[in-house]
C-alpha cells in the first residue's frame, strides 16, 4: 500500500463479489486505486462487454472496473485481495492466483466460516497478511454478470492485523466496514446464524419467513444453534444465550422469501458448501465428544433429500 497505483483485486464476482466490487469500481473509476474484477466464463465475458448489472434498493446501475479478468499475468501482483469466492473454492482460486499475491498482499475474507484463515495457509503459507472478515447481506446472482442486493445492512467486519490506511481506502470506496481486534468472536456469531439456517432451511426446503412461522422448525433451529454454542466454547469462544436470540431475531431482517445460498445451490444442482456449514460442526462437535443429535438429524434429512 506505499506506491502511487493501489491494486484491489476482488476474486469472484457472484452474489457478495458483486455487492462489495460494485461500489469499489465505481467510487475509483480514473483514480490512482485500480479495481480489478476476478472472474472466468460467461461472468467475465458479460461484465467484459456489458459491465456488472447491480440491483439494490430498487435501483440498477452498470459498473465498468479498471479490469476484468482471469489471466494471472495480466492482473499482476495485488496490493489487496478481497476473497468472495465460496468457502469450497478457496484452495483452488488462490492456487490459480498465487503469482498475483506476494508477502505484501493483505487478503481480507469474507466467506462464512470460522477457519479461513487456516484454510488459506494450508495453501499459501508464506502469505502475509490475512484480514479474516464476514459480511451481513443477502446478494445473489440474478444471471452471470447481474447481482442483486435482497437484504442486510452490508456491514463488514474483519480483523487480523491492523491496517487503518487500508480501512480508510474501502470506507471511503463505499463499504461499510470495521475493523475489530477480536475478530474470531464475531465470525463465530455470524457462523450461529448462518450454518444452522442454512442446514435447516436445505433440509425442510422453506424459505426465512417460512422458518419463522413453523415453532417446531424453530425449536430444532435454537437446539442446532445451543449445539454451536458448544462448540465455539471448546474453541475458547463464549457464544451467550442472549447471542442465540440475536441470531434468531436476524430472521426477520430479511424479506419473508429469502433462502440461504446453501439452499439455492442445492436447488440449482451446483456445488454447495454443506462440508463448511453441516459437516464441519458435526465432524469438530464429535472431536471433542459434543452429541450433536439436532444437527445430525438435519444433515440425515439434507442426505435423503438431495441423495448424497
Amino acid at each position: 500500500m506505499n506506491s502511487e497505483t493501489i491494486k484491489i483485486g476482488i476474486l469472484g464476482i457472484g452474489g457478495i463479489g458483486g455487492f462489495v466490487g460494485a461500489p469499489l469500481a465505481k467510487k475509483y473509476k480514473d483514480s490512482t486505486t485500480k479495481i480489478i474484477f476476478i472472474c472466468r466464463g460467461e461472468t467475465k465475458n458479460n461484465i467484459q462487454n456489458k459491465g456488472l448489472l447491480f440491483e439494490s434498493k430498487g435501483e440498477a446501475e452498470t459498473i465498468f472496473p479498471d479490469l476484468v479478468s482471469d489471466n494471472p499475468a495480466e492482473i499482476g501482483i495485488l496490493d489487496v485481495l478481497i476473497l468472495t469466492s465460496k468457502s469450497y473454492s478457496i484452495k483452488e482460486v488462490l492456487s490459480s492466483y498465487k503469482d498475483c499475491i506476494n508477502a505484501d498482499t493483505a487478503i481480507i475474507t469474507l466467506q462464512n466460516v470460522v477457519n479461513a484463515e487456516e484454510i488459506i495457509r494450508e495453501t499459501l503459507p508464506l502469505a502475509g497478511q490475512i484480514m479474516e472478515g464476514c459480511i451481513y447481506v443477502a446478494s445473489n446472482v440474478k444471471k452471470p454478470g447481474h447481482v442483486q442486493h435482497v437484504g442486510g445492512p452490508g456491514k463488514i467486519f474483519v480483523g487480523g492485523k491492523e491496517n487503518k490506511a487500508l480501512i480508510d481506502l474501502l470506507l471511503a470506496g463505499g463499504l461499510d466496514i470495521t475493523y475489530l481486534e477480536n475478530i474470531n468472536e464475531t465470525l463465530w456469531k455470524k457462523y450461529l446464524f448462518v450454518a444452522p439456517v442454512a442446514a435447516i432451511t436445505s433440509a425442510y426446503k422453506v424459505s426465512f419467513g417460512q422458518l419463522l412461522e413453523e415453532q417446531n422448525l424453530m425449536h430444532i433451529l435454537e437446539n442446532m444453534m445451543i449445539e454451536i454454542q458448544s462448540l465455539a466454547l471448546k474453541n475458547n469462544i463464549i457464544l451467550t444465550n442472549k447471542d442465540i436470540e440475536t441470531a434468531k431475531d436476524l430472521l426477520t431482517k430479511f424479506p419473508f422469501q429469502s433462502k440461504s445460498s446453501l439452499q439455492l445451490d442445492f436447488e440449482n444442482n451446483n456445488k454447495t458448501e454443506k462440508q463448511f456449514l453441516v459437516d464441519y460442526v458435526i465432524e469438530n462437535a464429535k472431536k471433542h465428544g459434543i452429541e450433536t443429535p439436532f444437527y445430525n438429524d438435519v444433515n440425515d434429512k439434507i442426505k435423503t433429500l438431495y441423495r448424497l
